[in-house]
């Protein structure tokens, strides 16, 4: 029998939620953060330096303020 996880944050439950402004999703910083990583060559230990620069980069952008959103 599988079980399936629920969440209970309405963001994560609502990947199209994109406007400006709007805090990013659990899948968003997920993906900026493999392409952190990946750009950074792989390396593994700094999971949480490179899910927290995701975050920062994802909520800049959508405020407007992320010189990097041009990567």
């Amino acid at each position: 029998m599988k079980t399936r996880m629920q969440s209970n944050s309405a963001s994560e439950n609502n990947p199209t939620k994109t406007a400006q402004g709007a805090d990013p999703t659990v899948e968003e910083i997920r993906q900026r953060a493999q392409e952190i990583f990946e750009a950074r060559g792989g390396a593994p230990g700094n999971e949480l330096f490179d899910w927290l620069r995701a975050e920062q980069q994802l909520r800049k952008e959508r405020a407007g303020t992320n010189p990097d959103a041009n990567r």
